[in-house]
């Protein structure tokens, strides 16, 4: 199953050396959030704290998009819901609940699967199968939640600096920039009620954009209604 590869997602879509049904509606509106101070911190430290905010978040939403596709996904470290449309090859919806997961592919992404990987799928039918599936798991890695059990620490060499506190999409955050071999990504950090990263640009196409919302939310990943097949192993 080698070849499924390409259908995976990395999390930052950056290099080590730089630093990686339907999602829930937007939350609810809370009272006006207090400043955190975490743009007092170091670089470093504000990366850090950052990381952990979200993982202790428990869930969140990641809207995250690059060269080879766009995903919108409601995840936790057991759960998983949302879709992905691959760039040029066709969509996918996904759901995980604990070790069972859940896919149904569109008729352009099945054909590209049948012609590129060898495996007939049918289009616009559940399969099911387990995060160890050979096909599934290439899915799935793009839930990435990984994130949440174990958080991204900053190395001891990562090159990071902090910059001015300033608004992004509404809130109020600091960017934190991390460069190396010539390309950027900088991080968003909320400096009013939790420190969560909010928002990650990168320079390069091939690396990801991805912001996070809905920090804390229900993903309620259920057994998909309708038709359903164990998914084929080869």
């Amino acid at each position: 199953m080698a070849a499924t590869v390409s259908l995976t997602a990395c999390e930052n879509g950056a290099d080590p050396a730089l630093g990686g049904s339907t999602p829930s509606a937007a939350a609810k509106a809370k009272p006006a959030a207090e400043p955190n101070g975490v743009e007092k911190l170091s670089a470093k430290e504000i990366y850090d704290k950052g990381r952990a905010a979200n993982a202790q978040a428990g869930s969140f939403r990641e809207k995250s998009s690059r060269e080879e596709g766009k995903g919108d996904l409601m995840l936790s470290a057991t759960e998983c819901v949302g879709s992905v449309e691959m760039t040029g090859r066709g969509s996918f919806e996904i759901v995980r609940k604990d070790n069972d997961v859940w896919a149904k592919l569109d008729t352009d992404l099945a054909t590209w699967v049948a012609n590129e990987v060898g495996l007939t799928i049918s289009a616009g039918t559940w399969l099911h199968g387990t995060p160890t599936h050979p096909f599934l798991k290439g899915l799935l890695s793009w839930c990435h939640s990984e994130q949440i059990g174990k958080p991204d620490t900053a190395s001891a060499n990562l090159n990071a600096s902090k910059g001015k506190v300033t608004t992004v999409d509404g809130q109020r955050v600091v960017p934190i920039y991390i460069t190396g071999k010539g390309d950027k990504v900088t991080w968003y950090t909320a400096t009013e009620g939790e420190p969560y990263y909010v928002k990650q640009d990168a320079t390069r196409e091939d690396m990801t954009d991805i912001s996070f919302s809905d920090f804390g939310e229900p993903v309620g990943a259920q057994k998909p209604v309708g038709t359903i097949e164990e998914a084929p192993t080869g």
